[in-house]
């Protein structure tokens, strides 16, 4: 452990249960400039300005609270939960801390109680738009979505340029199967924030549901730009390339799906269907075996579609 680091935690030692350091003016302002990064879902940028709150005052429970929110959702599960549990251990004494303190509980999966703290925040300050996103999140989490709507509406009627709060009301909306309002929620948060790549994926996987393949494609290929290796994002657009009649690239992207998840005997069954079109019969009926050789139970779908196959039956394979 080096020297600032061993002083760091002799401090905090010192400090009685649950107790603050005094955060210096500089770390403040760090942490209000990395609050307004997370906002915006500019999620590096701001981890980077919550650790400069956070080397400037060691241990401030309420950097760590905000910074394990950060954390989670860059899918650092491990980090975000060693914030979470010190931030848990903070005595609010406002309604930032408050709110802290509930991100922190939000991690830990302790929904209920996380509510209870962006609650108390909003007592104390009803404008504080990362308490309503605090109430919406862990509305969402604990599987409300309805709730989780209403929650971020406030957010969002405060702060309008809330990035991060137009996603998770995309991801609500999602669920109550309205795509129409979460293409333009996500459609909103790229407008305030191009770097989203997952809002692309999003708003492509809604524009599926709605049958508009072309906008489907157009967020998909965005989206796997930036994540080429995403199983999900591939199997969705080979899904979108078969609805447009792109048998090509269907095949490309089912056996890119193929190479992450060999095991994977849908996706193996999905090319043979692809290849069928593209006239490559033997292709088809070696996928086809290897789905049947992967998924035994689909043993009489799969039997038909390869006895299909063999006997040359005119037009398309039937789907297997």
């Amino acid at each position: 452990m080096s020297r600032s680091a061993l002083t760091a935690a002799c401090l905090l030692a010192a400090l009685p249960a649950g107790a603050e350091p005094v955060a210096s003016g500089a770390a403040r302002k760090a942490l209000t400039s990395a609050v307004a990064l997370y906002q915006k879902a500019d999620f590096e940028a701001a981890l980077k300005e919550f650790e400069k709150a956070l080397t400037l005052s060691a241990g401030w429970k309420t950097a760590l609270g905000h910074r394990a929110m950060c954390r989670w959702t860059l899918g650092d599960q491990t980090g975000a939960r060693a914030d979470a549990l010190a931030a848990a251990q903070l005595e609010p004494d406002g309604a930032q801390s408050w709110t802290a303190r509930g991100e922190a509980r939000f991690v830990l999966k302790d929904y209920r109680s996380a509510a209870a703290d962006f609650a108390e925040a909003l007592r104390l300050d009803p404008d504080l738009a990362d308490a309503h996103f605090g109430l919406g999140s862990a509305a969402g989490a604990a599987g409300d979505p309805a709730a989780a709507r209403r929650h971020l509406d406030s957010a969002l009627r405060i702060n309008s340029e809330f990035a991060t709060a137009l996603l998770v009301r995309g991801t609500a909306y999602e669920k109550l199967q309205d795509f129409r309002s979460a293409i333009r929620d996500f459609g909103r948060a790229l407008d305030i924030n191009p770097q989203i790549a997952w809002a692309h994926f999003s708003r492509g996987r809604c524009c599926y549901k709605i049958k508009d393949y072309r906008q489907s494609l157009l967020d998909l290929d965005e989206f796997l730009d930036e994540h080429p290796g995403s199983a999900e994002g591939l199997a969705l657009r080979a899904k979108v390339h078969y609805l447009l009649q792109d048998y090509a690239g269907d095949e490309a992207d089912l056996t890119r799906v193929i190479a992450l998840a060999p095991d994977s005997g849908a996706a193996y069954a999905k090319r043979a269907l692809a290849r069928e079109h593209l006239g490559n019969h033997e292709g088809a009926l070696s996928d086809l075996r290897k789905a049947l050789e992967l998924e035994p139970g689909r043993r009489d779908q799969f039997q038909r579609a390869i006895a299909h196959i063999q006997a040359g039956a005119a037009g398309a394979a039937p789907t297997p």
